[in-house]
C-alpha cells in the first residue's frame, strides 16, 4: 500500500466510516464564486475609480490582525460623505488622506486604491481554485479502484 492512501486511512479511518469532503468542496466552490464576483464588481470601480482629499476623524485597531480602520470625511462636488475604511498604520486624527471612490456612487469609497482591493479579491480567488482542484483531485483520487501489482516475472 503506497505512503498516500495509508496517510488517507489513517487519517480518515477505514473505508467505510470515512467522512465526505463534498461539504468542503461545496464551500471552497463558493468562496471562490465569491470572490471571484467581488473582483469582476472591483474591476469596474477601478475604471471609474476617482480621488478626494478626506480627513481623518477616529481610527482603532481591529480584528486577529489588528488592521488599522479609520472615520474619515471627503467631499465630492457640494455634497460631504462619511466613511469607515482600513487605512495604513500611523493614520491618526486630524490627517488629511486620499480618499479613492467611485465616480458613479461616492458611497462606494477606500483608503486605498480600488485596483489593490481587486488584486487581493483575485489573489483569494486564486488561493481558493487551487485548493478545490487539489481536494476534487483527492476525492477522485481516493475513489479510484486501487490495483495491486505483481513482482513476479511473465515468461
Amino acid at each position: 500500500m503506497n505512503f498516500f492512501r495509508r496517510a488517507v486511512l489513517r487519517v480518515t479511518g477505514d473505508g467505510k466510516s470515512r467522512r465526505s469532503l463534498w461539504p468542503l468542496v461545496s464551500v471552497l466552490l463558493f468562496c471562490t464564486i465569491f470572490f471571484g464576483y467581488l473582483s469582476a464588481v472591483e474591476r469596474d470601480s477601478v475604471r471609474r475609480q476617482q480621488t478626494s482629499l478626506g480627513t481623518i476623524s477616529q481610527c482603532e485597531e481591529r480584528g486577529r490582525g489588528h488592521e488599522n480602520y479609520c472615520h474619515y470625511t471627503f467631499s465630492v462636488g457640494d455634497e460631504q460623505y462619511e466613511s469607515v475604511g482600513r487605512g495604513s498604520r500611523g493614520l491618526g486624527f486630524g490627517q488629511i488622506v486620499t480618499v479613492y471612490y467611485d465616480g458613479r456612487d461616492p458611497h462606494v469609497n477606500a483608503l486605498q486604491e480600488f485596483s489593490e482591493q481587486r488584486r487581493e479579491n483575485q489573489r483569494k480567488a486564486y488561493v481558493l481554485l487551487i485548493a478545490l482542484v487539489a481536494v476534487l483531485a483527492f476525492v477522485l483520487w481516493d475513489r479510484a479502484p486501487y490495483q495491486t501489482t505483481s513482482d513476479k516475472q511473465t515468461p
